[in-house]
């Protein structure tokens, strides 16, 4: 009987942990919408291209000025015209941070520049995919972009800390499996 619960609480857990992973799996692919291009070039070199798949996961500096470039792939219009759009990071799935937002009117289809950014410092380092999402809407066209990147450095304390909490909800599940005896039993 003792034998039945503990693998009962084992299988459990076991398909709770695969649930989980396949439920925040990245997708291989490439997530870009819209008739848009874009890329951003990091001082270290690191290129990030909006056509590229979610499965390449770029590192770039925790703190950077980056250059930039974008184009909507529409004909220049005679008058200017409304646009919006903003980008943001998600941080282990749960946490999301806005980086950048902008909105006025325009005749122009591309634009470049320099963007400088310092990313907190509880964000891990070197470990961990941060997604970025940007979305830009030029008077109805609508395109959006999706890349994965992780911070140069190394995971530092907040590694630790997360290993051992998960190390610690371990031991607490499986203890939960097992039958207590004891006074009273």
């Amino acid at each position: 009987m003792i034998r039945k619960r503990r693998f009962g609480a084992l299988a459990t857990l076991c398909m709770m942990t695969m649930i989980t992973v396949v439920a925040l799996a990245t997708p291989a692919g490439a997530v870009m919408t819209g008739p848009c291009s874009g890329s951003a070039v990091f001082s270290n070199g690191t290129v990030v291209d909006g056509a590229q798949p979610l499965s390449v996961i770029s590192v770039i500096p925790e703190k950077d000025v980056v250059s930039y470039t974008g184009q909507i792939d529409i004909s220049p219009p005679d008058d200017e015209i409304p646009f919006s759009g903003s980008m943001q990071a998600k941080v282990a799935g749960i946490a999301n941070i806005p980086l950048a937002s902008w909105s006025g009117e325009t005749d122009d289809v591309s634009v470049g520049g320099v963007y400088t950014y310092e990313a907190p410092s509880w964000v891990p380092r070197g470990t961990g995919e941060i997604n970025v999402v940007g979305d830009h809407d030029h008077n109805g066209t609508l395109c959006s972009v999706s890349v994965n990147v992780t911070l140069e450095g190394s995971p530092g304390a907040v590694a630790i800390i997360a290993a051992t909490g998960t190390a610690l909800f371990f031991a607490g599940v499986m203890a939960a499996g097992f039958k207590k005896t004891g006074v009273g039993q």
